[in-house]
């Protein structure tokens, strides 16, 4: 946070620079949780406090029977067509990913 030291934020509480099509997703959070807390540790130890985040959408678009994968980095866009192989990948994900927070 400009301008307070040793405050940092991640997620849908900040705003950050980035291409307009960065997304506000729980992917997005950790990459930048992950940076916040190298850099919040740096500047507690007196050190550079100069780590980043990869601005990256990474995501499956499900409709209860078939999913279709998407991915966009700043150098490249992916779309995969839809099968219902990503329907169960977003489901197991949604199940690996949420076990922690219950």
């Amino acid at each position: 946070v400009e301008s307070m030291e040793a405050v940092y934020v991640a997620g849908d509480s900040g705003s950050f620079p980035g291409p307009d099509w960065m997304p506000k997703q729980a992917h997005m959070a950790d990459l930048q949780a992950e940076a916040a807390a190298k850099n919040l540790l740096a500047e507690l130890n007196g050190q550079r406090a100069d780590a980043t985040f990869k601005v990256e959408l990474m995501c499956i678009v499900d409709s209860n029977n078939k999913g279709m994968m998407i991915s966009r980095t700043e150098t490249s866009n992916i779309m995969l067509p839809q099968t219902i192989l990503f329907h169960w990948t977003k489901r197991l994900f949604e199940w690996w990913y949420l076990r922690k927070y219950r």
